[in-house]
């Protein structure tokens, strides 16, 4: 079960039949708890499939936002489309790894390549940052991200491009350009343990594009949300990428979820997060 509150309204994820079953009572809970007044049952994503649940984006309390949801974090305003957006609308997860980065991107140019709603770049602006730079496939949530920076009164320091991500770095590589910070967020290249070694040559592959982009002094960072890759595979994949585009790395900065994303020591499949940010 995942809660994301956005103010007065939360979206649920009951991606189990236990929290399906149960989502009256926790969403009577929450509003009781929380105070909220709307809220969205997200049911959609790989892991209700694998539960036999239908896939359906209903409101279990309240009525539907008329538009995407403002949601102010780490300084910087995102547009959450939570009727129809990617998960939650929002990738409250990364909050503690953006906050690190938007330190590191301060004064520079950013480049955020699959950046959804403008989750690495936004933050970077909000800190300081001179440019961002968004590189995503869907024009929609570019389009969000394109409000949260007019909502932030920073339209013009912000560029989009949209399209496949590697072909953006090959293009903005054969441009001659270059970033003070880098930061790739790609998707879970590796879900399961049958897509790995796939995986990780995808990781690897977006190392190896996105280095020879960030400045000489100048910070990459590379995510991960695979439950199947770990942390020790993931930074090989990233080292060997990096080390293939000519670049040497010192590892500044190890991230992973923030508190609000407890794990069980158990279960290593929910330490999926990692963020892993270089100097290069």
């Amino acid at each position: 079960m995942v809660i994301d509150r956005m103010g007065d309204l939360a979206v649920v994820q009951p991606n189990a039949a236990w929290s399906e079953a149960m989502v009256g009572v926790l969403v009577s809970a929450l509003a009781r708890v929380t105070g909220v007044t709307r809220v969205v049952k997200n049911g959609s994503g790989r892991a209700r499939g694998l539960e036999g649940l239908p896939e359906e984006i209903v409101m279990a309390l309240g009525t539907a936002p008329d538009g995407p949801v403002p949601v102010p974090m780490n300084g910087a305003i995102y547009l959450a489309d939570v009727m129809g957006g990617q998960k939650t609308g929002l990738f409250y997860d990364q909050r503690p790894n953006h906050a690190f980065a938007a330190r590191l991107g301060h004064g520079g140019r950013v480049l955020d390549v699959f950046s959804h709603v403008g989750g690495f770049g936004l933050a970077a602006l909000a800190a300081g940052a001179r440019e961002a730079v968004l590189v995503d496939a869907s024009a929609a949530v570019l389009a969000l991200a394109k409000g949260g920076a007019e909502a932030m009164g920073m339209r013009g320091k912000v560029a989009l491009r949209q399209g496949d991500a590697f072909a953006a770095l090959e293009q903005l590589a054969a441009e001659g350009e270059t970033f003070d910070l880098v930061v790739c967020d790609p998707p879970a290249f590796a879900p399961n343990k049958n897509a790995l070694e796939a995986g990780l040559r995808a990781y690897e592959r977006v190392a190896k594009l996105a280095a020879p982009l960030v400045r000489e002094g100048g910070y990459l960072g590379l995510c991960s949300c695979s439950h199947a890759a770990d942390l020790a595979k993931f930074r090989a994949a990233s080292a060997r990428g990096i080390g293939k585009a000519g670049r040497r790395g010192q590892i500044v900065w190890t991230g992973f979820a923030g508190p609000d994303h407890p794990t069980l020591p158990q279960l290593a499949e929910s330490s999926y997060l990692k963020s892993l940010f270089f100097r290069l």
